[in-house]
């Protein structure tokens, strides 16, 4: 497995700044920002001058953090919007060598869903599949709380539906904790092949939402409080979702998410050597 940092850790950063640090902490590669590091009206220009530096960092781009999607509870005009940003998308990523892209599903939290969303953020979804297909690129929807997929059950469900070989997901132990479902091996074991992507972030229930890096989220519980904490000083134990995914023989890049109320250096450095100590234990349960 591969590591990876996506570069909203240092959203405060020009994206350019951003790989340059990424190589100094060794990182494999880097996961776009959909925002301001790389928004759809990036020109074909533009993305020709990243796919330099990203040679010259020696960095792997294996997706593209965008924020293209949420059709669930948008209007059939904002949905073509979106629609027409993910063609943008494509077409840079054909210059970057990069072939996965997120895509959101939309909400509300699965368990308030309704018909209707669903069969929105179906039509779409698909032809979003059908419009990559023609890239030869894939779609990822992140595992997200307050998104129609919040679980694995719901994810595994949707990707039924969706009925497409190039929709995959995004797997999310942090997002997962704060749903309170699992993100170990069984979840891994559930949606195998279907793992496009892995996002590593920690997380903390907590009481008081004065403390550094404290937010609100609704939950099958009501309104909790969390803390963004960083790898390792959180409640999220990603070493069982690690010995998964090596026992699956996910080859892919683990790419970190930090939120926590630190400096963006102390933060990914920090997580890039707890990542590559937990991994280096599971791989070596497994002979690797």
């Amino acid at each position: 497995m591969k590591i990876s940092l996506f570069t909203l850790i240092f959203r405060e950063k020009t994206l350019d700044e951003v790989l340059k640090q990424a190589h100094e902490i060794g990182f494999d590669g880097v996961e776009f920002w959909g925002g301001d590091h790389f928004p759809a009206d990036t020109t074909s220009e533009r993305a020709r001058q990243l796919k330099r530096m990203l040679e010259e960092y020696q960095l792997e781009l294996p997706s593209v953090g965008s924020y293209v999607g949420n059709f669930s509870t948008m209007s059939d005009d904002d949905c073509e919007k979106q629609y027409d940003a993910l063609e943008k998308y494509l077409n840079l990523m054909q210059i970057l060598g990069c072939d996965l892209i997120r895509v959101g599903c939309g909400g509300p939290n699965a368990f308030l869903a309704q018909s209707y969303h669903y069969e929105k953020a179906l039509y779409w979804i698909q032809k979003c599949a059908d419009l990559a297909c023609k890239y030869k690129s894939k779609i990822a929807m992140e595992i997200h709380n307050g998104s129609l997929i919040e679980t694995v059950e719901d994810a595994s469900r949707l990707l039924k539906m969706i009925d497409r070989s190039n929709v995959g997901v995004i797997h999310d132990a942090g997002n997962m904790y704060i749903t309170d479902t699992d993100y170990g091996a069984r979840s891994v074991a559930m949606l195998k092949d279907k793992i496009f992507h892995v996002h590593v972030k920690d997380e903390l229930r907590i009481q008081d939402d004065k403390l550094p890096g404290a937010f609100h989220d609704k939950t099958v519980y009501g309104n909790e409080i969390f803390q963004q904490k960083m790898l390792g000083e959180g409640a999220v134990d990603h070493l069982p979702l690690f010995r998964a995914l090596v026992r699956l023989g996910y080859k892919g890049h683990l790419s970190l998410e930090c939120h926590a109320a630190v400096t963006d250096t102390v933060k990914a450095r920090h997580d890039f050597d707890e990542i590559k100590k937990q991994v280096r234990l599971a791989e070596s349960e497994f002979g690797n």
